[in-house]
Parts: C-alpha cells; sequence; structure tokens
C-alpha cells in the first residue's frame, strides 16, 4: 500500500511538470527547437496573440505575488537593517553583536512596486544598496538561520506536545509560544491529493516555490517537500534576472520563463543534487535537461544569455 502510494504520487508529479513542459515548449523562441506556427482565421484575427495573453496573465500574476514585510520579529529589542540589490529585499533582525536572528528576503516584481516598498520599510531604518555577491552571501546567511530556527521551533512543540500529554504544563509554555511568534512558520500541509490548487496555480504538488511563481504566503512558508522548496525559493529570490517578455540590461526576454543569473541557476542545481530526493531528480532533469533555460552571464549589468547547465 506505501509503495503505490508513493508510485502514485510521483506519477501525479511527472503529470503536472509534464504539462509546465509542455505548455512552455509551445511558447518560447529560447530554446533551439522547432515550434508549432499557426495562422488564425480571418474572423479571429482581432484577437489578442496566445503571446500577448499569456503575458497579460504573467504581469497580473506578479503583482498578486508581490509579498511585503509582514512585521513579526524574534525580539522588540532588536535592529532591523533593510538590504537591497536590485530585484531583490533582505529585511534582517540583529540581535546584539549584530547577530543574525531572523530574515525576510521579498522579490521585487517591478521598479515601481521595489520603489513603493523601500519607502514603506524606510520608517524602520534606511535601506541600504549591497552588491550582487553581498546579498548573496546575505541570502546564504538567512537560509542557515531559517533552518535553525525551523528545528528549534520543531523541537519546542515536541517538548510542549510531551508535557502536555504527561498532564503538566502551565504559563511556562505559553511564553515560550510567545516568543516564537515572531518566527513563526506554517507547516506545510498541501500534500497533492488535498491540495489541487498548487497544481491549477503551476506549482509543482508538495512544493510552494517550485514551478511558475509562488503560492507562498511570506518567505517562511514552504511546502511539504521542504528541502526541494528551500533550493527554488532561493533560486525565485534570485537578485539579478529577465521575467518572460521584458527588457532589462540590454536584453530581451521573449519567452514564458524567468532567466536568471547563472550563479543562481548554478546554486539551484548544486541545492537540487544535495536534496538528492526523487521529486528534486526529476526537477533538476526537466529543468536543466529538457527544457534548458539559459542564464544571464556576466557582472555590472553587462550580461549575455548563456545556454543551461548541462548534466544533472
Amino acid at each position: 500500500m506505501p509503495y503505490n502510494l508513493g508510485l502514485r504520487r510521483r506519477l501525479q508529479l511527472l503529470a503536472s511538470l509534464l504539462f509546465c513542459v509542455l505548455l512552455g515548449y509551445l511558447t518560447s523562441e529560447a530554446v533551439a527547437k522547432p515550434t508549432l506556427s499557426f495562422s488564425l482565421p480571418q474572423g479571429l484575427q482581432g484577437f489578442p496573440s496566445f503571446q500577448s495573453f499569456t503575458q497579460q496573465i504573467i504581469e497580473q500574476r506578479s503583482v498578486r505575488q508581490m509579498k511585503t514585510y509582514s512585521g513579526k520579529r524574534v525580539s522588540n529589542d532588536s535592529l532591523i537593517m533593510i538590504y537591497y540589490h536590485d530585484l531583490t529585499i533582505a529585511v534582517t533582525e540583529l540581535g546584539p553583536q549584530k547577530l543574525l536572528l531572523g530574515c525576510e528576503l521579498i522579490e521585487i516584481y517591478n521598479d515601481k512596486e521595489g520603489k513603493m516598498l523601500l519607502e514603506g520599510l524606510s520608517h524602520y531604518n534606511r535601506p541600504l544598496e549591497i552588491k550582487f555577491d553581498e546579498m548573496l552571501k546575505l541570502m546564504d546567511q538567512c537560509e542557515h538561520v531559517d533552518k535553525l530556527s525551523y528545528a528549534s521551533r520543531h523541537k519546542s512543540k515536541l517538548e510542549s506536545g510531551e508535557r502536555s500529554s504527561g498532564g503538566g504544563g502551565g504559563g511556562d509554555s505559553s511564553s515560550m509560544g510567545g516568543a516564537n511568534d515572531g518566527v513563526a512558520l506554517k507547516l506545510a500541509t498541501n500534500i497533492f491529493p488535498r491540495s489541487p490548487f498548487s497544481l491549477l496555480s503551476g506549482i509543482i504538488p508538495g512544493t510552494k516555490w517550485c514551478g511558475t511563481g509562488d503560492i507562498a504566503e511570506t518567505y517562511s512558508d514552504l511546502g511539504s517537500e521542504m528541502a526541494m522548496d528551500r533550493c527554488c525559493r532561493q533560486h525565485d529570490l534570485c537578485p539579478i534576472k529577465i521575467r518572460a517578455y521584458q527588457h532589462k540590461y540590454d536584453l530581451m526576454n521573449d519567452s514564458l520563463y524567468t532567466k536568471s543569473h547563472c550563479i543562481c541557476d548554478d546554486m539551484l542545481f548544486s541545492c537540487l543534487k544535495m536534496t538528492n530526493t526523487s521529486a528534486s531528480q526529476l526537477m533538476g532533469s526537466i529543468y536543466f535537461n529538457l527544457v534548458q533555460v539559459p542564464c544571464l552571464d556576466g557582472r555590472s549589468n553587462q550580461y549575455k544569455f548563456r545556454a543551461a547547465k548541462e548534466g544533472f
């Protein structure tokens, strides 16, 4: 029975991924493969093209996915520092001796929204622009803090549950709960058979960040495939990228896929390899071997498209 359940889940995962890949292949010109070409009847030629239709959907969805700072903190006495580079904002919480207590990474979808968000955050502290490599280092540190925070919360919940079942309890656990509220993490429950919304949203079942965009409510919101979801979250938050059908860095991305900096793609490659689950192996094989999404190579706003890394 467990084997059949696992097989069923793999087949469902494969079907959803293949659907996303097929949709992308039919609309992308970035891959050196033949595409379907056809013309509409005369009476239908006034309708928007499929490319403009998908572009509108992507733009509307980007607006919906734009996140803001939750305002949750580990300690009211901590120092809030805001850093940004290009399309990524990092809201960090520092304790004594500049100890990193928590982070929220926010993806900017357009310059106007990004400017408004930075202006709103300025009442916490003045936003500071940092370099690309500095942002990547900060993102890596935030990832480690998020893992440690999750492990600490999970341990606290287990201990609290054991005390409750043993008849103990009292005010001690409530004060502990209050301290943990600042870094609260919604535990994932979106297993595919119970959550078809993830598939309809173009998100791989069991995740909230893997697929076309994300369905996460906050930076800390992860799916049941947590290790794989962390890989996708880090890649989604890449500071340097060109979104689908957008012009940036003197380059035009005329495909359905966002094209990220090659360093971010290389990090995704390594992360999925290290995760080493059936889902992460399938994700990596499709992204790098089948779809082969090009990446941005270069620095200081001087970029060119590079072929995807091979051999996943």
